[in-house]
């Protein structure tokens, strides 16, 4: 099917993971959904309203702006994956090489990766400003569902600004991943 996209999820979650140990980083999962959801959920016990539908015509703004910006850094990317990769003519050097070129290629896979999965919460967001405003949704679900796509996109966005400056640091030669 040519809109499924269970593939970019299950390859976001991968990336979701403690480097070292190799399984999934409950820390992680907990940032990422649980810490929104929390959010979102004291927003809806407590009876948070939003007073006019404007919140909802800036997130339609917000997140249409965003996705072409992700798309725009994707492209980025992309570009960086098709360079070309010449060995070191020191035979020393060709293993330290090829693990930087391998670590590349990976973290260069899960910025992709996570990349895609936030053009889709976007996408997502988008679609329910959309509902909201129509349907005048300012209290309830509404507002809570916004602040948990709010704090989920904020989160992932953080993750990505920081893989991608650890691969443009690469690029530009400054080994200063962090």
């Amino acid at each position: 099917m040519k809109i499924d996209v269970r593939y970019i999820i299950r390859d976001h979650f991968r990336t979701l993971r403690d480097a070292e140990a190799k399984r999934t980083s409950v820390f992680d999962i907990v940032l990422f959904y649980i810490v929104p959801l929390a959010v979102a959920s004291w927003a809806y016990y407590q009876g948070v309203t939003f007073k006019k539908a404007d919140v909802y015509n800036v997130s339609i703004t917000f997140f249409g702006i965003f996705i072409a910006l992700l798309l725009n850094l994707q492209v980025a990317i992309f570009a960086i994956l098709q360079r070309r990769w010449e060995p070191s003519q020191d035979d020393r050097m060709q293993p330290y090489q090829k693990e930087k070129f391998e670590n590349r290629q990976a973290l260069l896979g899960e910025v992709n990766a996570n990349l895609s999965y936030l053009i889709l919460v976007c996408c997502l967001a988008l679609f329910a400003a959309l509902i909201f405003f129509v349907r005048e949704w300012n209290s309830g679900f509404g507002p809570a569902a916004t602040i948990f796509l709010y704090g989920h996109f904020l989160f992932t966005l953080i993750m990505i600004v920081k893989r991608s400056h650890v691969l443009f640091q690469s690029e530009y030669g400054e080994h200063t991943a962090r």
